[in-house]
């Protein structure tokens, strides 16, 4: 009668452990922990096929499979500029950006702070001759910068929705 005393606690102690950690998992399954920060990747899945170690791709969850989807990819990136000093490093990029962009592109640029307090500079890019826009988000810290990158083909609401997501709630480690 012990034994089955003993062996049924440890089997509801091991069953409770377990399904504690099954819930934990699903719960955080959509933040993203790297080395220089945490964000949400709600709505996405990770490209691991395009994905290097520096540069993570996501695409929605719809387009999975597919070879050419609209996408969002996250990096950190170096400066030489401290927080304070964020619109001189405002004009490195714009001026970065109209030499790569040319002629035949409009190049739109914003300031705002996200819900955990970062300052980020928004650009959006779109070509004459081409439907693709460019959405890229800098979330501005001391010498350093994270750049989300959308590329979005076929100008799914949902995956603006999605990479803003990703901005609003990055925090940096």
């Amino acid at each position: 009668m012990k034994k089955i005393i003993i062996l049924s606690i440890i089997s509801i102690l091991f069953l409770t452990g377990c399904f504690n950690f099954k819930l934990n998992v699903n719960k955080d399954n959509n933040i993203k922990e790297t080395s220089y920060g945490t964000y949400k990747i709600d709505g996405l899945v990770e490209r691991s096929d395009h994905s290097t170690a520096d540069k993570l791709f996501y695409s929605l969850e719809k387009d999975k499979n597919n070879p050419r989807p609209d996408n969002v990819s996250v990096n950190m990136g170096t400066n030489y500029y401290t927080k304070s000093q964020h619109e001189m490093f405002r004009r490195a990029i714009q001026e970065q950006l109209y030499r790569q962009v040319g002629r035949n592109a409009k190049v739109r640029g914003s300031g705002l702070t996200t819900t955990k307090g970062n300052f980020v500079y928004k650009f959006l890019i779109t070509r004459d001759n081409d439907k693709t826009e460019i959405t890229q988000y800098y979330i501005i810290g001391d010498y350093k910068y994270v750049l989300v990158y959308e590329t979005n083909f076929s100008k799914n609401p949902d995956l603006d929705i999605a990479s803003y997501n990703i901005v609003d709630t990055f925090e940096w480690k």
